[in-house]
C-alpha cells in the first residue's frame, strides 16, 4: 500500500501543505471551524500518520518527555506514570519511561541517555538527595521537574505530598488512643527525603508527647519478619507506622500469617493506601498519596515551563488523604 504523506492530505482536504502542518501542531491562527473539521474528517479517512522524526526536524521540537522513576514495580510510580501520561497525550507529547531500579549510577546513565534523545523535559523520581548528582541537566538547558522527593539545596521544581502533616495527623490520633511505643519500619532511608521526613516526623511527635519512637531500617522481608517479631514481645501498647506502601503490605503479610490480632495485639498504619487496604484484616488506618494527581500536576507543570521558557523554582504540596480504618 502507498503510504500516504501530508501532500495526499492537503490534496484531498482542497488546502496547502502549510495548513496541515498547522492543524497537526494545534496552531490554529485564524482557520475555521470548517476547515478544521475537513481536515479532520481527510485525516482519519485515509489514516495519515505523521511522521514524529520529520516534525521535529522541522519545528526543532522532538515532543518527547523523559520519565524517571526510583522503582517502576512500586505501585506509586505506576500511578504516576498514569497521571503524566494522560497529560502529555493530550497535548500531542510522547513519554520515555526509564526505571533506575534504586540505583544512583544507573539513573544517570539513563538521564544521559534521556539528553542524548533530545527530550524537551525530565520528569525524575529522585534516587539521590545531592542537587549535584544532576547539575549535568541543567548545564544542558532541559528543564528538569522533580516529583515524590526533593534534593538539597532546592534548585528544581518539585510536586509532593503534604508528608509531615499527614504523619502528624495519624500519630496524634494514635497517641489519642493510648499507644505508647512506636515503630517506623522503612526501607533505607539514606538518599530517600521521603522516608526521613515521614521517620522524622513520627519520632519528633512521639518524643514530644513522652512516649517512646524508633526507627528499623530494613532490607529484606527476612529483616522485617525479624524485626517484627522482636517488636511483638514489647509489652506496651504498640504501633507500627510503615514508611510506604511495599513496606505496609508486606508487614501486614507477616501479621496475618502469624494470625496476630489488629488493632488487639498491635496497632498498624502507614503510607500508601491503593485501596487494597481496606479488605485487609480489620481494615488498615492509611495514608492515601495522590500518586496519579501528581503525575498530571507534574506534566502541567513541564509543559508550562516549556511554553513559557521559564521556572521560578518552586515547591507544589499535593495533599494525601488519611483513610481512617480499624487498624489503630
Amino acid at each position: 500500500m502507498k503510504k500516504i504523506t501530508i501532500n495526499d492530505v492537503a490534496q484531498e482536504a482542497g488546502v496547502s501543505k502549510t495548513t496541515i502542518s498547522r492543524f497537526l501542531n494545534h496552531n490554529y491562527g485564524n482557520m475555521s471551524k470548517e476547515t478544521k473539521a475537513r481536515i479532520k474528517e481527510v485525516i482519519e479517512r485515509l489514516d495519515y500518520r505523521p511522521s514524529k522524526q520529520a516534525q521535529a526536524l522541522k519545528s526543532k521540537h522532538s515532543y518527547l518527555i523523559g520519565v524517571v522513576v526510583a522503582d517502576i514495580s512500586n505501585m506509586y510510580s505506576s500511578l504516576l506514570l498514569k497521571g503524566i501520561g494522560e497529560i502529555l497525550e493530550k497535548n500531542s507529547y510522547q513519554m520515555i519511561i526509564m526505571d533506575a531500579g534504586n540505583s544512583i549510577t544507573r539513573e544517570k546513565e539513563l538521564l544521559q541517555r534521556l539528553l542524548d534523545q533530545s527530550v524537551e523535559g525530565i520528569i525524575l523520581q529522585p534516587s539521590s538527595r545531592q542537587s549535584k548528582q544532576y547539575e549535568f541537566i541543567k548545564k544542558s538547558n532541559i528543564p528538569l521537574l522533580l516529583v515524590d522527593r526533593q534534593t538539597e539545596p532546592e534548585e528544581w521544581s518539585s510536586v509532593l505530598t503534604n508528608n509531615v502533616d499527614a504523619t502528624k495527623e495519624v500519630v496524634k490520633k494514635a497517641l489519642q488512643k493510648g499507644y505508647e511505643d512506636f515503630f517506623v519500619l522503612s526501607e533505607p532511608i539514606t538518599n530517600v527525603s521521603t522516608r526521613e521526613l515521614r521517620s522524622q516526623t513520627v519520632i519528633q511527635s512521639v518524643l514530644k508527647a513522652r512516649k517512646q519512637g524508633q526507627v528499623i531500617e530494613v532490607n529484606s522481608k527476612e529483616e522485617l519478619e525479624n524485626a517484627i517479631a522482636t517488636i511483638l514481645l514489647k509489652p506496651q501498647k504498640k504501633l507500627l507506622f510503615a514508611s510506604n506502601g511495599r513496606v505496609l503490605m508486606d508487614s501486614l503479610a507477616i501479621l496475618i500469617n502469624q494470625k496476630i490480632n489488629m488493632p488487639d495485639t498491635i496497632g498498624i498504619t502507614g503510607f500508601d493506601d491503593w485501596s487494597l487496604t481496606e479488605l485487609v484484616g480489620p481494615g488498615i488506618t492509611s495514608i492515601e498519596q495522590p500518586s496519579q494527581k501528581i503525575g498530571a500536576i507534574a506534566a502541567e507543570k513541564l509543559l508550562n515551563v516549556l511554553r513559557n521558557k521559564s521556572d521560578d523554582v518552586s515547591e507544589i504540596i499535593v495533599p494525601s488523604t488519611i483513610r481512617w480504618r480499624k487498624s489503630v
